[in-house]
Parts: structure tokens; C-alpha cells; sequence
């Protein structure tokens, strides 16, 4: 029997402005211990996605090459397991329903950052609990001897680091307001 091992959530964050990006990836790293990747638009997010199997996604919806509602589709054949969060400048309540339509977990609007971590907290925490209650992907109960087969969505990793509100909120708070600078 294995026994419980930590494993560092790992969150893909695609946005083809570099400071959101930047911004975002030092809030989400200074927030928990959370391994933090970075694509520029919905292709790169795809190869990326497919290479290092994030616990979670957070897209942009205008992007270059591929914006966030196809990357969503395409996300959410290919890592049906991946919660997304789709963090967008064009937050409408018609870009929400399409974008839930498109396998998307969560809309944050951008004007309204202080939501981003406990958006990302409370869709982990659902991922946890769904994972433990069909008994598949348990990241928060010990391996069994017995290793299930391989999900499309990567290996059992054990339970995900997933830090709590007070944790969070011991940590620095959100970055400036000129540090997420929107796209032009």
C-alpha cells in the first residue's frame, strides 16, 4: 500500500498579454505552492496542456491563433478530467453560457480580480470531491496496492495541495491594480 504523498497542483494559465500572465503566475505562486505554466494563446495552451496534464486551467477568451472558447471545446475532449476556468476582459452573461457550454468549470470576469484564487479554490476543492465520490481519481485518499488503469487525464498523483481560505489569506494580497495591465 502506497502511502499519502502531497502532490503540487500544477495550473496552465494561457493569455497572449505576457503582464496578465506575469501578474496572474506571481498572485497564484505567492498565493500556495502551486506549480504555475504559462501559454500565449489556445494552441500553445493545447500542446502545453497535453505535454504537462495540469490539475487545472485558467484560459483567456481573446487570443491569437486559437481563442479560449475553441480551446475550451478542444480541453474539454482532451482532458475531460481538467476542470477550466475561463478568466476573461469580455465577461457577459452570454459569453458565461457559452462558455459553460463549451466544458468551461468557472467564468471570472477580469475586472473583478479578487476572485480569481477563490475561484481556483473552490473549482480544485469540487475536483477533489467528484474525484472521491466516483472512486476514480482519489487524489485525497492513499493508492491501493491494486493500480487502477491510467485516466486520459494522467496518472492518480495522490491528494492535491490545495490551500484553505485562511492560508490564503495569511499571504500577500492581490498585486496592484497597475500590475494586470487589460489588452489594448
Amino acid at each position: 500500500m502506497w502511502g499519502k504523498a502531497q502532490v503540487t497542483v500544477r495550473i496552465l494559465i494561457a493569455d497572449d498579454n505576457a503582464p496578465v500572465r506575469a501578474a496572474l503566475r506571481r498572485l497564484l505562486e505567492e498565493s500556495a505552492p502551486w506549480e504555475v505554466l504559462e501559454a500565449e494563446n489556445g494552441e500553445d495552451c493545447l500542446a502545453k496542456a497535453r505535454q504537462s496534464r495540469p490539475h487545472l486551467i485558467v484560459l483567456d477568451l481573446a487570443m491569437p491563433k486559437m481563442d479560449g472558447m475553441r480551446a475550451a471545446r478542444a480541453l474539454n475532449q482532451m482532458l475531460p478530467e481538467t476542470p477550466v476556468i475561463m478568466h476573461t476582459l469580455h465577461y457577459t452573461p452570454r459569453v458565461a453560457v457559452e462558455a459553460l457550454k463549451a466544458g468551461v468549470a468557472k467564468v471570472v470576469p477580469k475586472a473583478d480580480r479578487s476572485t480569481i484564487l477563490s475561484a481556483i479554490q473552490e473549482v480544485l476543492e469540487s475536483k477533489q470531491m467528484i474525484d472521491r465520490q466516483a472512486g476514480t481519481s482519489t487524489p485525497s485518499a492513499a493508492k491501493s496496492s491494486t493500480s487502477p488503469e491510467p485516466s486520459p487525464a494522467g496518472p492518480n498523483l495522490g491528494p492535491l495541495s490545495v490551500p484553505s481560505v485562511e492560508e490564503r489569506s495569511n499571504k500577500r494580497e492581490l498585486p496592484p491594480p497597475d500590475a494586470i495591465v487589460p489588452k489594448g
